[in-house]
């Protein structure tokens, strides 16, 4: 799979999109144009249609993988300027 781009690299607080991580397909999530104060909450979307932290990404800690299948999204939190990508 080729890289691709989930949040966009800025400053201020903003959510991606949903992700969908299928059964037997892992993905691996990054931080792209980070600074030192970068942070990204991951969701999982339950069965309530609610989303639930899972994890979280940072300038100190700038990827991982995803292997449990569901629907994810990323949050951008505001005051560390970073972008997220997949691999």
């Amino acid at each position: 799979m080729a890289a691709a781009q989930i949040l966009s690299t800025a400053g201020t607080a903003a959510d991606s999109a949903d992700v969908t991580v299928a059964a037997g397909t892992p993905l691996t999530v990054g931080l792209k144009g980070y600074d030192a104060k970068a942070q990204v909450y991951i969701y999982l979307k339950d069965d309530a249609a609610a989303y639930n932290v899972v994890g979280q990404i940072t300038s100190y800690a700038p990827s991982t993988l995803i292997s449990a299948p569901g629907t994810y999204r990323f949050t951008r939190v505001a005051g560390g300027a970073c972008g997220v990508f997949s691999a």
